[in-house]
């Protein structure tokens, strides 16, 4: 029994870090802007999934209001085999006195990498490889929440973001020497539509709160029976908790 649960664990751990992982969904602030002048700087930690843990990430977002009903955003995340940034100006409508609805349009640019040769399982030879490669999103989201409910200052939101996810990566394999087997590389660049919902739940005080967000992502073409892909796949759930200072 002991043998098969570190073979287990073996497995997983392999699956985890010998993967190709080419977007996680992104852990960015869902800031509920109420008024102008109202700023928002978010940090948060993020661990990103497919079937097993395979991303994890150092977030920060800064959220300004800078009119009666204009408003901009600055995302960055890195995660040691990856990075993304985004910004977008948008627009925020107070519904109530606790409510908001607000949309952002902007374009994100992000990238990810293997550090070093690693092993391909699903290899015929079990050939060592290595990948690197960026991507573009022009994107739309529109969020609506509610903020500062209770003495306790609880706000809670849901973010919908699409977009055009649009790739240029490229894979190799290894010979025993190190060197490219030319049979084996390939290029990823179909451009796939993403879908990103996201939840946000935060909690404290009227400066400082703690924040927990859920988000998903689907990518149109990378899941396609018929997708070139290959090696390549995407995370589909991030959890992420941080803080959020309101200025």
């Amino acid at each position: 029994m002991n043998k098969f649960k570190t073979a287990l664990l073996a497995a997983l751990v392999s699956l985890t870090f010998a993967s190709c992982s080419i977007y996680h969904p992104q852990s960015v602030d869902i800031p509920l802007i109420n008024h102008s002048g109202d700023t928002r700087v978010d940090a948060s930690l993020g661990l990103s999934w497919w079937l097993t843990p395979s991303t994890f990430t150092f977030n920060t977002t800064v959220s300004h209001g800078f009119n009666d009903w204009f408003s901009g955003q600055l995302h960055a995340n890195y995660g040691g085999r990856n990075y993304y940034l985004q910004a977008a100006p948008g627009a925020y409508y107070p519904l109530g006195e606790k409510s908001v609805l607000e949309g952002y349009a902007g374009v994100g640019f992000g990238g990810a990498w293997s550090d070093e040769v690693e092993s391909n399982s699903e290899s015929a030879n079990n050939h060592n490889f290595a990948y690197n490669g960026s991507f573009v999103i022009p994107y739309a989201q529109a969020n609506i929440g509610w903020h500062d409910l209770t003495g306790a200052h609880i706000d809670l939101a849901l973010g919908f973001k699409v977009g055009a996810y649009m790739p240029n990566f490229n894979y190799h394999e290894l010979d025993g020497n190190g060197d490219k087997i030319a049979s084996t590389e390939y290029d990823y660049t179909t451009t796939n539509l993403l879908l990103e919902p996201q939840l946000l739940f935060r909690i404290g005080g009227e400066h400082f709160k703690v924040n927990l967000r859920t988000g998903f992502a689907w990518l149109s073409d990378i899941y396609a029976d018929n997708s070139k892909s290959r090696n390549f796949y995407s995370d589909v759930l991030t959890l992420s908790a941080g803080f959020t200072f309101f200025f």
